[in-house]
């Protein structure tokens, strides 16, 4: 199989799962050829610094302007005509490196690369398959688009978002999001523990702000700090320098175990050990956290995506909310005594879990291929 995965990387939830498919193909189909593009910084890093920069800094200072962004957009399809003005100058860009390539399928894993898989059909005549696989919890106009042949959403809900949207049921696979296969092969506890210097006996907390350490969480260490309980707290602070700086101060002054990490190469593991889990609600965490089973608390959703994503987790019953994160000790205190509670959490979690996502959506680019392509690779996989 050759395979061409599309993205974008705002974040590192997109780039993530474009990581899980690839893993999933060449594990499946070894000498599978599958290639990664990361497509505005491909096209151009100048532009790619421009685009998700101003991106990342809306999210960053101004989340009101990219909440009338996100909610605009998604009315009767406003800005993505706009928007496809941009992406036609990618796909321009692009389309020579496709046609070199000359995959078999082309995935997207990102709302943006999404609608080039729309033009590279409609306007370069590209007739070979194409898959749309969504990152998050609720969907959104820049997802959806013609000339695709098939999408994989997170969970059943979406289904019918999709139709709604205009999309045929057939066409529509709730498989989940994929994951990397070692949040299925995590290391045993003990391993953990002794390599984060942690006691088993002790409650572990982990803080998280997504990869751009975003969010209050200055104030949620400082709710744990005051806690009449004994924790350990794990704080992930991602890209964010200053934020692993102010939270290594704040472990000097505290009673309670504070350990602030950069990035880690083994948040399965991490997650594994984790009696609640505090953090943003993007796709790929909660998705993790499913996965192992491990309890959410969650805070300051981006308008928008993240807004979705913790609406899934509220109505299923799958987290708690701490609203910004503010004043939240008493709400912290009252989940982390309660070890019953916290055991219905997990259980719950693990109901949600869909661990085969990423072997599911190899079996379905298989079947695309030889539907749209005409092509027999071999047996058919249905997992």
């Amino acid at each position: 199989m050759k395979a061409m995965i599309l993205s974008v990387a705002t974040g590192g939830g997109h780039g993530r799962a474009a990581d899980a498919i690839k893993e999933s193909i060449l594990h499946n189909e070894p000498g599978s050829e599958v290639i990664i593009i990361d497509t505005i910084k491909y096209i151009s890093p100048f532009l790619d610094k421009l685009v998700v920069g101003t991106y990342l800094q809306s999210l960053k200072h101004y989340p009101s302007f990219f909440k009338y962004l996100y909610e605009h957009s998604d009315e009767d399809g406003k800005f993505v005509k706009p928007a496809a003005f941009g992406n036609d100058f990618i796909t321009k860009q692009l389309h020579p490196t496709v046609k070199e390539f000359d995959p078999d399928i082309i995935i997207s894993t990102h709302p943006f690369t999404a609608q080039m898989l729309s033009i590279l059909r409609a306007k370069f005549g590209w007739q070979k398959a194409s898959l749309v696989v969504m990152t998050d919890y609720g969907s959104h106009a820049f997802w959806v688009h013609h000339h695709v042949d098939a999408y994989v959403v997170s969970n059943e809900d979406m289904v019918d978002e999709l139709i709604q949207r205009g999309r045929n049921k057939e066409m529509i696979f709730p498989y989940g999001i994929p994951i990397s296969s070692n949040f299925e092969n995590f290391e045993p506890n003990e391993k953990t523990f002794e390599k984060y210097k942690l006691d088993p006996s002790t409650k572990v907390v982990t803080v998280m702000g997504g990869s751009l350490g975003l969010g209050n969480i200055i104030e949620i260490v400082q709710e744990l700090i005051n806690l009449p309980l004994n924790l350990q707290v794990l704080v992930l602070t991602g890209s964010n320098e200053k934020l692993f700086n102010e939270i290594t101060e704040m472990a000097q002054l505290s009673h309670q175990k504070i350990s602030p990490l950069e990035y880690c190469d083994d948040i399965y593991n991490i997650l594994s050990i984790t009696d609640l889990l505090i953090t943003k609600p993007g796709g790929l965490t909660m998705t993790e956290s499913f996965i192992t089973g491990t309890p959410l608390a969650i805070y300051s959703a981006i308008p928008g995506q993240e807004v979705q994503n913790a609406d899934y987790l509220l109505r299923h019953n799958l987290a708690i909310d701490l609203n910004t994160g503010e004043h939240c000790g008493l709400l912290l205190e009252s989940i982390l005594s309660d070890d019953q509670a916290l055991e219905k959490m997990k259980l719950n979690s693990k109901a949600h879990a869909k661990p085969e996502a990423a072997d599911k959506i190899y079996g379905l680019c298989k079947r695309l291929i030889y539907e749209r392509n005409g092509e027999y690779l071999g047996e058919l996989v249905e997992f």
